[in-house]
């Protein structure tokens, strides 16, 4: 386990795999340069990424031209470039703050 850290002390705080999230890819299919200060992290960001949790529910759910869902626990709501950033630092893990 690779962990990406953040400076800020948080009650909510909590360690997430980056697996599991669902984040604006936009950075990673367009190569897009990360803006923001986020260019310069490696090996510790100042905030730790902002997440909602999702409720998973056990009937299958479907999309356009029947294709299912892939449903996932936690979606970033602020934090994409950082999520981007700890995979091409090679982190398999990043702290976040769990929005319900």
């Amino acid at each position: 386990m690779k962990l990406l850290k953040a400076k800020t002390l948080h009650p909510k705080k909590t360690i997430l795999k980056i697996s599991d999230l669902v984040y604006n890819k936009h950075y990673e299919k367009y190569n897009t340069k990360l803006d923001q200060g986020v260019d310069t992290i490696t090996d510790i960001m100042e905030q730790p990424i902002e997440v909602i949790k999702h409720k998973i529910i056990s009937t299958p759910r479907f999309g356009a031209l029947g294709v299912r869902y892939k449903e996932k626990e936690f979606s970033v709501f602020k934090g994409s470039q950082r999520v981007t950033r700890a995979l091409q630092l090679g982190y398999t893990h990043i702290e976040a703050i769990i929005n319900d």
